[in-house]
């Protein structure tokens, strides 16, 4: 079937009715494997297709899905939108966008051979991985959610303003927690491997990861309560990252929801902080020529030398504030309406690697994991997160360190920022926020 033709012959459909109209259709095949103890615990596979039609007339918009692609399906479809716009409220900055050229470019998104792998070799490639992890030490005891997962997506978009376009991806991981044990502790450290494409996943090294970070926090012990230089491994520096941007977008501005509510065009950070959202990095994880809506994405520079220069829009967010959108309308599926987020947002490496920063300090905690019970928060600025990790002492790793909490507010964090290593790293966990080696100055560190 041809996808893009009917999401056209949607649009012209619903368009007699004198509204605007969108139709987006994806069409999909994921796998998901989970092994433990070398057998298989879950193997599945899906082939997820669905269409999306959006409706607004006279600022008044209506949403409708199905994943029934039949001419019944679909018509039901789109008058369920506009039934539903018919008695929504309006606003005068709803509507769709204009579309605007979108640049052909390579973003190296999609692998062709995903679709030969059979999926007995991607159980394979799941044993392996756990392998790795198992086999690199007596002390590493079992392994915890070892999981490959892939998704292949075909996505075709249509709208009355004259949009039509499409686009496809891939994306391949590989994840678990390994847990490694002694006579006097327990710990589990996280591997993971991520690729657009699946010929780029290495089991070993996945594996391995895992292994080492567990076993390097084996017999951590507290710290005494202190103010202190932190260093955030990427790991950890994503999940940082990852609810400031939540912070910088415009609707998080036009909510009152953002602890940075008001300084755009200050100084918010220290002049190594430049922060970026760039929807166009080729290989990205969330990388794609177009937006949820139909918008060009492009490289957003948010934040450079510690001045918050932009916000991330979508369209609706953008007609608000009166400017342009930043190609930032995401959508998780057919099934969801597009909204601002983030694309691949990160912080810029410097030239200077890890193991220089770490020489560089004289004394601080080194952070590698962290668990977070919801004290992190972008409207008000907290931060505060339980943490496992290594003690620097004159540029040497010297100690495994367990059980204390680490805080700061955001503000303070981002204004302390001293040093940033080259080892940018994006992690699945948090939309595609990447993070290389941090240094943070007189953060307080909680204790015995």
């Amino acid at each position: 079937m041809d996808y893009l033709r009917l999401a056209q012959a949607v649009v012209e459909q619903v368009s007699r009715k004198g509204v605007e109209a969108e139709a987006l259709i994806m069409a999909g095949q994921t796998t998901m494997v989970g092994v433990n103890k070398g057998q298989v615990e879950q193997l599945s596979q899906a082939t997820p297709k669905g269409l999306g039609v959006r409706v607004i007339k006279e600022g008044r918009m209506g949403y409708a899905y199905t994943s029934d692609l039949s001419p019944q399906g679909v018509e039901e479809s789109w008058r369920d939108a506009l039934t539903l716009a018919e008695s929504a409220d309006p606003d005068e900055y709803r509507s769709l966008p204009q579309p605007q050229p979108i640049e052909e470019e390579d973003l190296a998104l999609y692998d062709p051979a995903l679709d030969t792998v059979p999926p007995e070799e991607k159980v394979a490639l799941a044993k392996e991985v756990e392998e790795a992890a198992l086999s690199l030490d007596p002390r590493i005891v079992a392994t915890i959610r070892c999981t490959y997962q892939d998704e292949a997506w075909h996505i075709y978009l249509a709208n009355s303003r004259g949009l039509a376009d499409s686009y496809e991806r891939t994306v391949t991981a590989t994840y678990l927690r390994a847990v490694a044990r002694d006579e006097k502790s327990q710990v589990a450290g996280l591997g993971v491997g991520l690729s657009n494409f699946y010929g780029e996943l290495d089991p070993t090294a996945i594996g391995q990861e895992a292994g080492k970070r567990a076993l390097e926090l084996l017999g951590g012990k507290p710290l005494g309560t202190q103010r202190a230089t932190v260093v955030l491994d990427p790991f950890a520096g994503a999940e940082l990252l990852f609810f400031i941007s939540e912070a910088l977008t415009g609707e998080a501005m036009q909510r009152g929801r953002s602890f940075l509510l008001g300084k755009l065009g200050q100084k918010v950070a220290s002049e190594a902080v430049n922060l970026v959202d760039n929807g166009r990095l080729p290989r990205g994880y969330a990388s794609a020529p177009f937006d949820g809506e139909g918008v060009p994405t492009s490289l957003t520079r948010v934040m450079e030398g510690g001045v918050l220069n932009h916000l991330l829009y979508d369209h609706y967010t953008a007609q608000k504030d009166g400017t342009r959108s930043t190609g930032n309308a995401t959508r998780g599926s057919y099934r969801h309406l597009p909204r601002v987020s983030p694309t691949n947002f990160y912080l810029e490496p410097s030239p200077l690697s890890r193991e220089e920063l770490i020489r560089g300090v004289e004394a601080g905690f080194y952070v590698k994991s962290t668990l977070n019970t919801g004290g992190i928060n972008p409207v008000s600025g907290d931060y505060s997160v339980a943490a496992n990790g290594l003690w620097i002492e004159k540029g040497e790793v010297t100690k495994s360190v367990s059980g204390v909490t680490v805080a700061s507010t955001l503000g303070e964090i981002l204004k302390n920022i001293t040093v940033i290593a080259d080892d940018l790293r994006f992690v699945p966990f948090y939309g595609s926020t990447g993070a290389p080696t941090i240094r943070i100055e007189g953060m307080q560190i909680g204790g015995k």
